[in-house]
Order: structure tokens, then sequence, then C-alpha cells
């Protein structure tokens, strides 16, 4: 059965030409969630009672603005602070680019245009999390299955483009037939005519049966070729007569046969490729068209919380802990995975999100926080990492640090604490979160 999950209803849309500016809350609580929020007459005041139930809001918490060039966030007095890409404001900040902003329990993403939040909003349909963008690229897919026999899709390594084959494949005429996968990048040198078109007996030394290839295989269905630029141009040529005539000739045979398929190719910059002259312009024309492209994961960033909360539900959990049910996401879990770029994409961030799942289990905790990220995780190969994320998983804090030594001192009063150092008690529990300690330690 299945079943999809949308976090509320949007607002009517808007005119096509004019960019709406706003706010979008991607999570309170410990849920994700999508809304969009409007800046009336540019700007807005979140508080208790508005677009959240967050108990944690003030009544009157933020004011949040933005002029078409600079955002502005002023904190108005709230009892629990308000966090700018992750830093404690006081008063008012102006900056001309902001990825987060956190009031309370509440994350939200300030964003010049959210008109296209306001016709699609998250969709989680059989644990496949998909934002406005990534919906209308579907819907990109969809058309393209119903008026032609191929498609490529492009984007970044783990964008998700062999999901979109599967949804070209879903949505064609043959979605009855076989959908058959092949990683063009995985075949060794010189197999690959041998392995897509199949051979006949005797066609080289030890073929002592009749083997048919991938395209025979996927026959009446749907053939994805997944990193399809790393074909050698031999069979770059066979592939193109192929589609075109859909005929296969095998390897060894003097006629070719009828085969009925439809071609769903995959890379990440065919034109490149094509201009480099590493692929047959040809191919290219026939396969390129219609293109579809996957944008990466830095670029739909509402998805994220989504894909933590579905890890989450698919993590192992002693029945003895909690009930058996899975552990759920802290705020600074979710404002850390939002910072951090992944270049690696929904591939990465599904497997440090189980890893860090896992690792709160382990630790016997039900709430997974910003610690449990590995402080890599996201970063890219070869890229610094700040002393606040290499901080995220240390097990102690520093006998020096001069919270540490007021917390020994306040004998873990969190409050006293705050007014011995003379800082906001909040940047105390965020300083408790980052090295996962509790009150009870300094009793």
């Amino acid at each position: 059965m299945q079943t999809t999950v949308r976090a509320t209803i949007p607002d009517p849309p808007t005119s096509a030409d004019v960019p709406v500016p706003g706010l979008v809350l991607v999570f309170s609580g410990t849920q994700p969630v999508c809304k969009p929020i409007r800046l009336e007459n540019g700007a807005v005041v979140l508080g208790r009672g508005g677009p959240t139930s967050d108990e944690k809001l003030s009544r009157r918490h933020a004011r949040i603005a933005y002029d078409g060039a600079m955002w502005t966030v002023e904190d108005l007095g709230s009892t629990n602070g308000t966090w700018v890409d992750d830093e404690e404001i006081l008063g008012e900040v102006r900056r001309t680019k902001i990825r987060v902003i956190q009031a309370g329990t509440s994350v939200f993403l300030p964003m010049s245009d959210i008109r296209r939040f306001l016709r699609h909003l998250v969709r989680v349909e059989k644990g496949v999390v998909q934002g406005p963008a990534l919906q209308e690229a579907h819907a990109a897919i969809a058309r393209a299955a119903s008026s032609g026999d191929s498609m490529l899709v492009t984007g970044e390594s783990g964008t998700g483009k062999e999901l979109a084959a599967r949804a070209y494949h879903q949505a064609g005429a043959q979605s009855n037939g076989p959908f058959v996968p092949v990683n063009c990048a995985a075949i060794p040198e010189g197999l690959a005519e041998r392995l897509l078109f199949g051979a006949r007996r005797g066609a080289y030394s030890g073929a002592t049966h009749d083997t048919e290839g991938y395209v025979q295989a996927a026959h009446n269905g749907t053939l994805f070729l997944d990193e399809v630029a790393e074909l050698d141009s031999a069979v770059q040529a066979k592939l193109l007569r192929t589609i075109d005539t859909q005929q296969v000739l095998e390897l060894g045979a003097v006629s070719a046969k009828p085969v009925r398929v439809r071609v769903c190719a995959a890379t990440h910059d065919l034109r490149a490729r094509v201009a480099a002259d590493k692929f047959r312009e040809d191919l290219y024309y026939r396969i390129g068209r219609p293109e579809i492209h996957l944008p990466p994961l830095r670029d739909r960033p509402e998805e994220i919380p989504w894909h933590l909360a579905e890890c989450c539900k698919h993590v192992d959990v002693p029945r003895e802990m909690n009930g058996g049910r899975p552990p759920v996401l802290s705020p600074s879990l979710v404002v850390a995975a939002l910072l951090r770029r992944w270049p690696g994409n929904v591939r990465e961030l599904l497997g440090e999100a189980r890893r860090a799942a896992a690792r709160a289990i382990d630790e016997e905790r039900v709430v997974v926080e910003e610690r449990d990220l590995d402080p890599r995780a996201g970063i890219g190969i070869g890229e610094p990492v700040t002393e606040e994320q290499a901080g995220a998983t240390r097990a102690t804090p520093p006998p020096s640090d001069e919270t540490y030594e007021a917390m020994v001192l306040e004998r873990g009063n969190v409050s006293r604490a705050a007014r011995r150092l003379g800082i906001h008690r909040n940047k105390v529990r965020r300083w408790m979160d980052k090295y996962g300690v509790k009150r009870s330690d300094f009793e």
C-alpha cells in the first residue's frame, strides 16, 4: 500500500512573475515539517501560536525581514534565544545571505522566493523523500515517458539518478516489462560489447553456448545505462544502431534480431564529453533529449530533516529501550546537517544519518544529537573541519574550559553558571549538547 506524507496544505499559488520572499519551516519539536511562511510587507514575527506550535518559542520571539537584498533577524527578548547559522544572536543581525534560523526547537530556511513551496511541499512515498524541486523533475520525467523512447538524466553522484530512471520506466507504456540497470563504469575493459549485446556460441574462445546481453534482457522494458559516457566509441556506434533500428546484432552473429527497448541514460555532464570528443555526437543527439537534471542536495535542503527522520525509523532499537520505538531528532542535529555541503548528496547523507542514529542507540539515548554526526560528514574530502565540527563528537570537555569550571562551581545549575559567565543560559545548554554532558555530571 502506497503512503504519502505531506506537512500541510500550501497557500494558493501567486503570480508566476513576482518572487515571494519568505521562510520555510522545516523542523519543529522532534519532527520534520514543511510549511512556507510569507513575509507580509517584507517581515514576519515568529512566536508561540504563530506558524508553529513550538512551546519553546516566546509569545513574540523574533522578527525576520527581507528588503530584496538584505536579511534582518532580530531577537525580541526571547527566553530561549534565536540562532542564525548556528550562532546565537544578541539583538539584531543583518546579512545578505542566511542559511538557517533556529528559534526554540523550530528551524527555518530563509528564501528570497518561496513560490515553489506554495505549489508543492515535501512528499514521502515508500520511504523516498521528494521536495518541490525533485517533484518538478519527476513531473518532467513522467512527461518524457509518455512522449518518447529515450531520456537522459544528469546530476552529481548520489542525487538519485537510478530512482529517476525507475520512475521513467514505471511511467512508460512498457512498465510491465523488465527494468535492467547497467553500470557502464563497472564493465571490465573489452567486455562491453559482449555484455550489452550478447554473443553466439563460438564467437570467442570459451563461448560454449549462446548468451543474451543486457539489451535482450530489457526487451519490452527499459535499459538503464548509468555512467553511459564510460562506453568506448565502438560500443557507442553499435548502441546507436541498436536504438535506431530496434534490432540487436549479437557478437559472432551474421543477422540481427528484433528487440523493443526504451533507453534511459545517466551521467554527470554528457555535453562536456561530446565537446571533448570523448562521446559520439550522433549518439548524444539520440539519447540526450529530453534531458532531466537532478539538483544536488545542497539546492534542496528542505529534504534533509525528512531523510534524517526516515533513517531513524529503520534503526534497530532494543525493546527494553524506549519500548523499541525509534529515536527522534534534536534541532541541533538538523541545523548541523543543514549547514553542511554534502558533496556525496543523498547517498552520503543517508549513510551518515544511519551511523549517527546507531551511535545514539549504542549509548542508550533516544535523541540523536549533533555530536552523533561524524565531524567530517558532509564536509568533502580535503576540506578543513571547523573547530565547532571537530568538537561535536568529543567525549568530554577540556578541564580548562571556562564553562566547565563554572558548571563545577555551580554544581550543574545552568542558570547560575550562565550568570557567573555573563552569558545567556542557552549558550551553556548548547555547550552541554556539544560535549554530551549532563547536569548530574557536576552534582
